[in-house]
């Protein structure tokens, strides 16, 4: 049997693209939104506008530098989106699945630093509306559910029912781990009912849990790609 091939230098160029780009959006989110960890739920809006006027050139600047950055992710989802199809026959519902959820994902990265920046345009406008935008961006981050389980499924799926097909660019280990990461970013919804403990926006389950799995699925993912394509 014959496998459609792939350009090896277009799929390690795209891995590095988005890795660097995940590092540079990480980088201007943290030190010039400044918003690693998210505030307390818990403040008032004066406090909120209060934090939006002290640091409102410097997050302007850092939604400027996110603005180039935040879709980081759509490069990776498109080397894995194309491994994954020569792991099926026919039309490639599983990889096509995983390419549609990778790429609405992509839009809650997108969103917060566009709100962020946002409320922090007119720092001086009535702090209920600064603090609207506040909270928009902040729950647009943390309750990123909605995709992410039509793009990790697929993966996990064939990566362990196609362990003996001779181009499965996924070993076993990371398939379960694919599932493990999917059910923790599950845990971002609840954002929407505590204001404090663990499950708030700021909280161990939904704010630093995926904040960091995810920076830990991205790596993962590009050693195990770059190993598989050159392997291939």
């Amino acid at each position: 049997m014959t496998y459609p091939t792939i350009s090896a230098r277009a799929q390690r160029f795209m891995l590095w693209w988005s890795y660097l780009g995940m590092v540079v959006f990480g980088v201007a989110y943290a030190f010039l939104i400044k918003l690693v960890p998210l505030n307390p739920a818990t403040d008032t809006a004066a406090q909120v506008a209060a934090f939006y006027q002290e640091n409102s050139m410097s997050i302007r600047i850092g939604a400027v530098i996110c603005s180039w950055f935040s879709a980081f992710a759509i490069p990776v989802y498109v080397v894995l989106a194309a491994q994954c199809s020569r792991l099926e026959k026919g039309v490639p519902v599983w990889s096509m699945l995983q390419f549609g959820g990778g790429m609405m994902m992509t839009m809650f990265l997108v969103l917060p630093p566009l709100f962020w920046g946002t409320a922090a345009f007119s720092p001086d406008r009535a702090p209920e509306i600064t603090l609207l935008m506040h909270e928009l961006g902040n729950l647009t981050l943390t309750t990123t559910d909605q995709y992410f389980i039509f793009n990790m499924v697929p993966i996990a799926y064939l990566a362990l029912s196609r362990r003996d097909h001779p181009l499965n660019p996924f070993p076993r280990w990371y398939g379960y781990f694919v599932i493990w990461a999917a059910l923790m970013f599950e845990l971002g919804a609840f954002a929407f009912v505590p204001r404090t403990g663990p499950f708030a926006w700021n909280g161990l389950f939904v704010f630093w849990f995926p904040f960091c799995i995810f920076g830990v699925w991205q790596t993962i993912t590009l050693v195990v790609m770059l190993k598989a394509i050159r392997r291939q």
